[in-house]
């Protein structure tokens, strides 16, 4: 009999206050948006991906298990986000409580690299859907020679996407901005400048992965230095298209599939860029693109917001 799916905990919100500043202050100098939506009081896109790493890093712990990183506040410390694919169905308030409900649904291993594979939905404050989720994390960074490529449960590859949700579309606050693009519009481009110190004002006091803020942590997990997290570089990038065409564009409705594909270590500068790939009149799709100064791509992935 197989062992997947595994139920997970559900786990009530809202996410810790000083998580929230920390997404604010991680930016830096840029992020006009994301720092408009925090004195809103409402989350911004980005941290909508964590919203899996929020219910696992709250699951019972069993005392047993050695953790892969030491100091690290959750369950799953040593994991590194390597795609999500998400949509968000409506915002969340700062001090709104929310339930995230899922299930681990499978793991693999890839040239000597474990991934997990995990689903959550979350219930706004009204028992709303707010966000659906499908997370794949690398388990642990160290490559461990022995192991050979196999699958247990659900390959990521085979999991339906949810797919934009047009019954909300009539919410976004930016529809004329949205409808006003057309193919071949492009944004972002600068240079930012991603230093331990916005890495550690993300992570805060209280990290739940230190690898992200902690050099001699990083170095534990195998890491040469600390790295940014998965939802911080993708920050940057979605900052980019609410610049373009307003804080809430992405909030209502928007389905998105994110890779990460190079680490993003301290201390160095990237590029955030955003281009329309599809204009009709019921969406709009933007690729969405973060590449070093060595011209590797550190993340990619498509924004789709629905349009009624």
């Amino acid at each position: 009999m197989s062992n997947w799916p595994k139920l997970l905990a559900s786990v009530d919100g809202p996410i810790r206050i000083d998580r929230l500043d920390g997404a604010a202050e991680g930016m830096g100098t840029f992020g006009e948006q994301t720092r408009a939506l925090h004195a809103e009081d409402l989350l911004p896109p980005d941290l909508m991906t964590g919203l899996t790493l929020f219910l696992l890093s709250s699951q019972p712990r069993d005392p047993a298990k050695k953790q892969a990183i030491p100091g690290g506040g959750g369950g799953v410390a040593g994991g590194v986000w390597v795609r999500e694919r998400f949509t968000i169905h409506r915002p969340l308030g700062r001090s709104e409580v929310f339930t995230v409900s899922g299930k681990s649904v499978g793991q693999y291993v890839h040239k000597g690299r474990r991934y997990g594979t995990n689903i959550s939905r979350t219930l706004d404050a009204g028992g709303e859907l707010a966000a659906s989720n499908i997370t794949t994390g690398l388990l642990s960074y160290k490559v461990d020679e022995v192991l050979g490529d196999s699958i247990e449960g659900q390959s990521p590859d085979d999991i339906e996407p949810f797919g934009p949700d047009w019954d909300v579309a009539t919410d976004n606050l930016c529809l004329d901005a949205l409808r006003a693009l057309t193919v071949g519009d492009e944004f972002g481009g600068h240079d930012v400048f991603v230093g331990l110190d916005l890495m550690a004002a993300r992570d805060t006091k209280n990290p739940d992965n230190p690898i992200h803020s902690d050099p001699e942590l990083a170095r534990k997990a195998g890491l040469s230095e600390p790295i940014a997290g998965g939802n911080h570089v993708l920050s940057f990038v979605l900052e980019v298209v609410m610049d373009a065409v307003g804080r809430h564009s992405l909030l209502h409705g928007t389905c998105f599939d994110i890779r990460w594909k190079a680490p993003v270590y301290a201390d160095t500068t990237m590029r955030p860029h955003a281009c329309v790939t599809q204009a009709t009149p019921d969406h709009v799709t933007f690729e969405l693109r973060a590449t070093l100064t060595s011209g590797a791509t550190a993340m990619a992935g498509t924004a789709t917001v629905p349009l009624p």
